[in-house]
């Protein structure tokens, strides 16, 4: 584990010392005692840590199989509770006992969550007054790419071939790519709520059906168009929604630019380039930044975003 800040230790000697000099009564009183010590060796380092299993984005890892051990060195037996505090990547560690022996106890860090990306996350641990950090490298569950597949084709062919199919690309380097499931004109109900009608879009990645993508464009005149189509622009006029969530689990957001009542997080523009009035193909682009859950409310950039697809009548 990392060292990740080194203060107080002054005053945890002083505790220490200072505890060792009282009549412990807790046990005496059926009160549990509370462990103490530290994540640290004795020359102020973290102690190592191991990680367990293999963890996969969009997949909730079983805490018999994948966990992360981490060392302890105990000075005072008794109950602990350590845990990883805010979730970081969907996922948070934790684990809670007593500790019967002094000197250095391995304890095993449980995961509760699923993991959103497919990157190397940092967790920070403390216990008493010391805090460290460990990190897991969360896998890649569909071998290319977050629930997509990592082409530039949107279908692992001709790269200038996206009938029927949606990809686009983030500024940190994720690739997502699919085809769509529906893509029709219905009545505007819930959204806006202003009676008119929208263009509804939505696919699954390419790899699998764990993450879907949703694009809606509201039509000021009931009518699919070339146009552009933005979600800060004041509704019903020209208003836009795009959505990329997991289809799993309770079908959380992983990046999203919506209508707000407020300030909307995120400005991502849909454009329609053509639409063909006799074979219903729309075609279009999209790009701006969204609202990223996995960073509390930050914004990723959206990039290189085009579909095609046949709108049902």
């Amino acid at each position: 584990m990392k060292k990740i800040l080194s203060s107080l230790a002054v005053i945890s000697c002083c505790a220490l010392l200072f505890s060792s000099c009282q009549k412990d009564y807790s046990l005496e009183k059926g009160v549990t005692q509370i462990a103490t010590g530290s994540l640290w060796d004795s020359a102020g380092n973290c102690l190592p840590d191991t990680v367990i299993g293999t963890f996969y984005n969009g997949v909730t890892p079983g805490s018999d199989t994948a966990y992360v051990e981490i060392q302890v060195n105990v000075t005072q037996t008794g109950s602990y509770n350590i845990t990883t505090g805010k979730g970081e990547n969907g996922l948070v560690f934790s684990d809670s006992g007593f500790f019967s022996n002094t000197g250095l106890n391995t304890i095993r860090l449980k995961p509760i969550g699923t993991p959103i990306l497919n990157s190397p996350t940092t967790f920070n641990v403390s216990f008493d007054s010391s805090f460290c950090s460990f990190t897991v490298n969360v896998q890649d569950s569909t071998g290319t790419g977050l629930g997509g597949q990592q082409d530039t084709t949107g279908q692992g062919g001709d790269p200038d071939d996206f009938s029927g199919n949606w990809q686009f690309a983030t500024d940190s380097g994720g690739f997502f790519a699919g085809t769509f499931d529906t893509a029709v004109i219905i009545k505007d109900s819930t959204i806006w709520g202003s009676g008119g009608q929208m263009l509804y879009m939505v696919g699954f990645t390419n790899a699998s059906t764990d993450s879907a993508i949703t694009l809606i464009m509201y039509l000021p005149n009931g009518v699919v168009a070339p146009g552009t189509y933005n979600n800060q622009s004041a509704p019903p006029a020209n208003g836009s929604l795009f959505a990329f969530n997991f289809t799993t689990g309770n079908g959380d957001p992983i990046y999203e630019a919506i209508p707000s009542s407020t300030t909307p997080i995120g400005n991502v523009t849909i454009t329609i380039s053509s639409y063909d009035n006799s074979t219903h193909v729309v075609t279009g682009t999209f790009s701006g930044t969204a609202e990223d859950y996995a960073y509390d409310g930050k914004t990723i950039g959206i990039a290189n975003g085009n579909f095609t697809a046949t709108v049902t009548q």
